[in-house]
């Protein structure tokens, strides 16, 4: 989902590889789901789900971010957000609406000028989950679904220097914030069918995920619990987290984006030891390059203009899926994310 650039050189770790891993493990998801075709093999992605991996990830870094930072942070902070996000959302605004006039399904829907407006305002400030009546009968129903964790995130954004002032003033809030909101999330899970606009709210606003957030968050502020975290051996978090999916899965206690928080605990450790196990593999690996965020919001896109001319149920259909999520994921990065990201050395050295 995000690519925040915020360790040094000396400072090593793997979260661009397992952010990557998120938006395949995500869009491989909906193609093979959307395009109903299954490919043996890949079942075993469902084990780790991309978006609460993506939650906790955001946690330690933005969490950090905000709080390494000491002059004029608010308009730093806020500045570095808007750059990462906003530049490539714009232009995936841009080729979904353009996918939309090509492929003709707009010229066949009745709506006014007024409607689309709405809609491009939702898109491109901080309603991302809202979805208009004239695309309802294109491909899945909502032409990108997967936004809905764009306003998510953004919610934490805004709540980061509010938590942030209120934790140095008192410790206490973590040990009371933390259970307040894995009770909002166990109650989003069980009780909310998302048959009233209120529950579907609800469940799009940070009450249900701000645990995920914070249990990164908190982590990041706590070296010794890292540092204990990291003298395990690897396959202690794997096997826990399996026994614990096993369990869930038979108990029906939520799996996948409603993990419970036996699980999330256990997978959250499993991420944090990742990043630092072997931390150059993903510079090796990358170079420094960071699609995950690209994969993440134009695959929907993609199986929606699929849907939209029939191709599916065929391995060929997923597969040129995802070539095609990937094609558009690396121009993203080279063309908007990238010279984007460079702005913000610039924003640091005119705030410091």
């Amino acid at each position: 989902m995000e690519n925040f650039f915020l360790h040094s050189k000396a400072t090593l770790n793997n979260f661009d590889l397992i952010r990557l891993f998120a938006a395949i493990q995500v869009a491989i998801s909906h193609i093979s789901s959307h395009l109903e075709i299954a490919i043996p093999g890949l079942s075993f992605l469902s084990y780790f789900p991309g978006v609460p991996i993506f939650f906790f990830i955001s946690g330690y870094l933005v969490y950090q971010s905000f709080a390494n930072l000491k002059e004029r942070r608010y308009k730093i902070f806020f500045t570095n957000r808007f750059l990462r996000l906003y530049p490539a959302l714009f232009f995936c605004f841009a080729v979904s609406v353009l996918s939309l006039y090509v492929c003709g399904y707009l010229a066949s829907q009745s709506f006014t000028a007024f409607d689309f407006s709405i809609w491009g305002f939702t898109q491109l400030t901080f309603f991302q989950f809202y979805n208009p009546d004239f695309l309802r009968k294109y491909g899945v129903g909502a032409i990108n679904g997967s936004l809905w964790t764009i306003a998510v995130e953004l919610q934490f954004y805004v709540l980061t220097p509010l938590f942030f002032i209120y934790a140095n003033k008192n410790k206490l809030i973590w040990a009371i914030a933390l259970p307040v909101f894995i009770i909002f999330n166990a109650l989003n899970t069980f009780f909310n069918g998302s048959s009233t606009i209120i529950e579907k709210l609800i469940g799009v606003s940070f009450l249900p995920w701000f645990y995920m957030f914070l249990l990164g968050a908190y982590l990041s502020t706590n070296k010794k619990l890292q540092q204990k975290i990291l003298s395990l051996n690897t396959s202690v978090y794997l096997f826990f987290y399996l026994i614990s999916f096993y369990l869930t899965s038979i108990l029906g206690t939520g799996t996948g984006n409603k993990i419970n928080f036996i699980s999330y605990l256990f997978l959250s450790l499993l991420i944090f030891k990742l990043a630092y196990t072997r931390p150059n593999l993903s510079t090796s690996l990358l170079s420094g390059n960071d699609i995950s965020y690209g994969v993440y919001i134009y695959h929907m896109p993609i199986v929606n203009l699929f849907l939209y001319y029939g191709l599916y149920q065929t391995v060929m259909s997923f597969a040129l899926s995802l070539l095609i999520t990937f094609l558009m994921a690396i121009i993203s990065w080279i063309v908007i994310e990238k010279p984007s990201l460079k702005l913000k050395k610039i924003t640091l050295r005119k705030y410091s």
